[in-house]
Protein backbone atom coordinates (compact mmCIF):
# COMPACT_ATOMS: atom_id res chain seq x y z
CA UNK A 1 0.00 0.00 0.00
CA UNK A 2 1.33 3.08 -1.18
CA UNK A 3 1.69 5.40 2.16
CA UNK A 4 1.20 9.53 1.31
CA UNK A 5 4.08 11.28 3.08
CA UNK A 6 3.10 15.28 4.50
CA UNK A 7 4.43 18.42 2.46
CA UNK A 8 6.94 18.98 5.67
CA UNK A 9 8.48 15.31 5.34
CA UNK A 10 8.64 16.14 1.72
CA UNK A 11 10.50 19.22 1.82
CA UNK A 12 12.91 17.95 5.01
CA UNK A 13 13.59 15.06 2.73
CA UNK A 14 14.54 16.76 -0.37
CA UNK A 15 16.86 19.14 1.60
CA UNK A 16 18.73 16.37 3.19
CA UNK A 17 19.34 16.01 -0.75
CA UNK A 18 22.66 17.28 -1.26
CA UNK A 19 23.98 16.41 -5.02
CA UNK A 20 27.61 15.92 -5.02
CA UNK A 21 29.17 15.66 -8.61
CA UNK A 22 32.69 14.07 -8.21
CA UNK A 23 34.45 11.92 -5.37
CA UNK A 24 36.84 14.34 -4.40
CA UNK A 25 33.11 16.11 -3.11
CA UNK A 26 31.58 13.03 -0.73
CA UNK A 27 31.96 13.59 2.70
CA UNK A 28 32.46 10.73 4.64
CA UNK A 29 28.94 10.74 6.35
CA UNK A 30 27.25 10.48 3.31
CA UNK A 31 24.29 7.70 3.80
CA UNK A 32 23.12 6.98 0.28
CA UNK A 33 25.67 7.60 -3.08
CA UNK A 34 23.74 7.23 -6.41
CA UNK A 35 26.14 6.69 -9.37
CA UNK A 36 24.78 7.20 -12.58
CA UNK A 37 28.32 7.27 -14.96
CA UNK A 38 28.27 6.06 -18.64
CA UNK A 39 27.30 2.35 -18.63
CA UNK A 40 30.80 0.83 -18.19
CA UNK A 41 30.98 -2.30 -15.71
CA UNK A 42 34.98 -1.67 -15.05
CA UNK A 43 34.58 2.07 -14.75
CA UNK A 44 31.97 1.85 -12.09
CA UNK A 45 33.61 -0.77 -10.25
CA UNK A 46 36.30 1.48 -9.97
CA UNK A 47 34.06 4.26 -8.85
CA UNK A 48 32.37 1.94 -5.84
CA UNK A 49 36.04 0.64 -5.19
CA UNK A 50 36.93 4.11 -4.25
CA UNK A 51 33.60 5.02 -2.95
CA UNK A 52 34.56 2.17 -0.44
CA UNK A 53 37.38 3.80 1.15
CA UNK A 54 35.45 7.47 1.59
CA UNK A 55 32.07 6.72 3.10
CA UNK A 56 31.09 5.09 6.34
CA UNK A 57 30.40 1.62 6.43
CA UNK A 58 26.69 2.26 6.52
CA UNK A 59 26.18 4.06 3.56
CA UNK A 60 24.18 2.35 0.89
CA UNK A 61 25.72 2.29 -2.72
CA UNK A 62 23.44 2.75 -5.89
CA UNK A 63 23.40 2.55 -9.25
CA UNK A 64 21.88 4.11 -12.20
CA UNK A 65 23.16 1.25 -14.02
CA UNK A 66 20.53 0.27 -16.96
CA UNK A 67 22.09 -3.44 -17.96
CA UNK A 68 24.85 -4.25 -15.66
CA UNK A 69 24.35 -7.04 -13.10
CA UNK A 70 24.00 -5.34 -9.11
CA UNK A 71 25.25 -8.39 -7.69
CA UNK A 72 28.85 -8.38 -10.08
CA UNK A 73 28.72 -4.13 -9.33
CA UNK A 74 28.62 -5.28 -5.30
CA UNK A 75 31.28 -7.05 -5.35
CA UNK A 76 33.47 -3.68 -5.80
CA UNK A 77 32.20 -2.82 -2.16
CA UNK A 78 29.45 -4.01 -0.06
CA UNK A 79 26.96 -6.10 -1.26
CA UNK A 80 24.28 -5.98 1.87
CA UNK A 81 24.49 -2.23 1.00
CA UNK A 82 24.25 -2.42 -2.79
CA UNK A 83 21.22 -1.84 -5.18
CA UNK A 84 19.88 -0.75 -8.35
CA UNK A 85 18.14 2.38 -9.02
CA UNK A 86 17.63 2.60 -12.72
CA UNK A 87 15.76 5.62 -13.16
CA UNK A 88 13.94 6.36 -16.29
CA UNK A 89 15.08 9.21 -19.03
CA UNK A 90 14.18 11.79 -18.82
CA UNK A 91 14.35 11.91 -15.20
CA UNK A 92 12.30 14.78 -14.13
CA UNK A 93 9.22 13.63 -17.07
CA UNK A 94 9.63 10.07 -16.43
CA UNK A 95 7.67 8.74 -12.72
CA UNK A 96 9.19 5.06 -12.65
CA UNK A 97 12.03 4.09 -10.91
CA UNK A 98 13.22 0.17 -11.38
CA UNK A 99 14.59 -1.05 -8.19
CA UNK A 100 17.43 -3.88 -8.81
CA UNK A 101 18.28 -6.54 -5.44
CA UNK A 102 21.90 -8.26 -6.17
CA UNK A 103 21.90 -11.51 -4.77
CA UNK A 104 22.80 -9.87 -1.01
CA UNK A 105 20.94 -6.81 -1.00
CA UNK A 106 19.93 -6.57 2.75
CA UNK A 107 16.03 -5.89 3.06
CA UNK A 108 16.77 -3.07 4.92
CA UNK A 109 18.87 -1.77 2.16
CA UNK A 110 15.32 -2.60 -0.42
CA UNK A 111 13.06 -0.88 2.35
CA UNK A 112 15.08 2.31 2.58
CA UNK A 113 15.26 2.63 -1.28
CA UNK A 114 11.85 2.08 -1.70
CA UNK A 115 10.37 4.71 0.68
CA UNK A 116 13.03 6.87 -0.70
CA UNK A 117 11.92 6.14 -3.93
CA UNK A 118 8.14 7.35 -3.09
CA UNK A 119 9.49 10.20 -1.05
CA UNK A 120 10.90 12.30 -4.16
CA UNK A 121 7.66 11.46 -5.91
CA UNK A 122 8.54 8.46 -8.27
CA UNK A 123 7.47 4.86 -8.61
CA UNK A 124 9.47 1.76 -7.75
CA UNK A 125 9.41 -1.22 -9.06
CA UNK A 126 11.03 -3.95 -8.22
CA UNK A 127 13.18 -6.24 -10.69
CA UNK A 128 15.42 -8.82 -10.24
CA UNK A 129 18.96 -9.01 -11.40
CA UNK A 130 18.74 -10.03 -14.42
CA UNK A 131 20.02 -8.98 -17.32
CA UNK A 132 18.32 -5.77 -19.00
CA UNK A 133 16.04 -5.72 -16.04
CA UNK A 134 11.98 -5.11 -16.72
CA UNK A 135 12.59 -1.66 -18.72
CA UNK A 136 15.41 -2.68 -21.29
CA UNK A 137 14.11 -6.54 -21.86
CA UNK A 138 10.79 -4.80 -23.46
CA UNK A 139 12.66 -1.59 -24.81
CA UNK A 140 14.90 -3.42 -27.04
CA UNK A 141 12.99 -5.58 -29.16
CA UNK A 142 11.04 -2.49 -29.45
CA UNK A 143 13.84 -0.60 -31.10
CA UNK A 144 14.66 -3.57 -33.34
CA UNK A 145 11.32 -3.48 -34.92
CA UNK A 146 11.12 0.35 -35.01
CA UNK A 147 14.52 -0.01 -37.36
CA UNK A 148 13.14 -3.54 -39.11
CA UNK A 149 9.75 -0.89 -40.00
CA UNK A 150 11.91 1.93 -41.49
CA UNK A 151 14.09 -0.87 -43.44
CA UNK A 152 10.93 -2.07 -44.84
CA UNK A 153 9.47 1.51 -45.75
CA UNK A 154 6.39 1.07 -43.52
CA UNK A 155 7.28 4.91 -41.87
CA UNK A 156 9.44 7.43 -42.12
CA UNK A 157 12.18 8.08 -39.24
CA UNK A 158 10.85 11.18 -38.43
CA UNK A 159 7.52 9.67 -38.37
CA UNK A 160 8.38 6.40 -36.29
CA UNK A 161 10.27 8.70 -33.97
CA UNK A 162 6.24 10.87 -33.52
CA UNK A 163 4.22 7.11 -33.40
CA UNK A 164 6.73 6.76 -30.22
CA UNK A 165 6.43 9.82 -28.60
CA UNK A 166 2.90 10.47 -28.84
CA UNK A 167 1.30 6.87 -29.38
CA UNK A 168 3.90 5.29 -27.01
CA UNK A 169 4.64 7.85 -24.59
CA UNK A 170 8.29 8.21 -25.02
CA UNK A 171 9.39 11.53 -24.84
CA UNK A 172 12.65 11.27 -26.32
CA UNK A 173 11.25 9.03 -29.04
Amino acid sequence: KKEKITEKDKFDTLNRIIPKIGIAEISNDTDLVIEAVVEDKNTKLAIFKELQQIVKVESIFASNTSSISITELAIASRPDKFIGMHFMNPVPMMQLVEIIRGYSTSGETYNTIKDLTFKIEKTPVEVQDYPGFVSNRILMPMINEAIYALYENVASAEDIDTVMKLGMAHPMG
